[in-house]
């Protein structure tokens, strides 16, 4: 049912009431859970985005370090290239040095003294690849390119290739070694295997040439009759690097 006109309650009742309206806490109810839920709410924000940032933030700085990787990666020969060599025949050894030689060769355009360097370094290695005679001699370019990577590099005092074995590459450390046929001991570049072998008291893997129609351990050739037994690859010299004493043999037989 309608109400009249006269059970209306009147304007002045309506203006009075007004002010207790706006006083009474009800109203506020609303703002007060709003605000005290607002922690809550961000709370769950955090707990929700905050291992996500932080999963992108870590995802950031493996990129970032891998990205440093990539870059300094043509400063050095990659240990798969050795793998891949000592694997191969000669014909494949052949190859993958010539490639090797165009590798360094491009990295090397710049003119700082260092770039001079790793371009005689490539240089001595692409002249002995063209008279290589067996895989002696083409472990020889391997340690050509890796001394005109070091180069590249800047390192004082590089660690060669592996005495025993260049093709298992760079040296970790050098040990004091005496050959069967020299006399007191010296230091020789050696890689993890090599010097593991020697600690167990088990010959280490070695890169063999031919003497008196056998074979033998490189370093037991006289060093009169072979250049890599006179310079370990680079172990055994001290006063010169390894590119300049190979040039020096190629100037003279060529």
């Amino acid at each position: 049912m309608w109400l009249t006109e006269s059970a209306r309650p009147g304007t002045h009742a309506l203006l009075t009431a007004a002010p207790l309206a706006l006083a009474s806490p009800f109203p506020s109810a609303p703002a007060a859970a709003t605000t005290s839920s607002s922690p809550s709410l961000l709370r769950f924000l955090l707990l929700v985005a905050g291992p996500l940032l932080l999963m992108a933030a870590v995802g950031l700085l493996l990129r970032r370090r891998s990205r440093l990787r990539d870059l300094g990666q043509p400063l050095s020969m990659p240990r798969a290239v050795f793998a891949a060599v000592r694997r191969a025949d000669e014909a494949g050894m052949r190859q993958r040095a010539a490639e090797e030689v165009i590798r360094l060769a491009g990295l090397a355009r710049s003119a700082t003294a260092a770039a001079a360097r790793a371009r005689a370094a490539c240089a001595t290695a692409d002249a002995l690849l063209k008279s290589a005679r067996g895989v002696p001699d083409l472990a020889g370019v391997f340690a050509l390119l890796h001394e005109g990577h070091a180069a590249l590099g800047r390192e004082a005092a590089p660690l060669p290739l592996c005495f025993f074995h260049p093709l298992h590459g760079p040296a970790l450390r050098r040990i004091p070694w005496r050959g069967p046929e020299r006399g007191d001991r010296f230091p020789v570049g050696a890689c993890a295997a090599c010097i593991r072998a020697l600690r167990v008291g088990r010959t280490p893997d070695t890169l063999t040439d031919r003497a008196a129609g056998r074979p033998v351990p490189y370093f037991d050739v006289p060093p009169e009759h072979s250049l890599w037994s006179a310079t370990g690859y680079g172990s055994l010299l001290t006063d010169t690097s390894l590119a300049a004493r190979v040039q020096r043999e190629l100037d003279r037989s060529g």
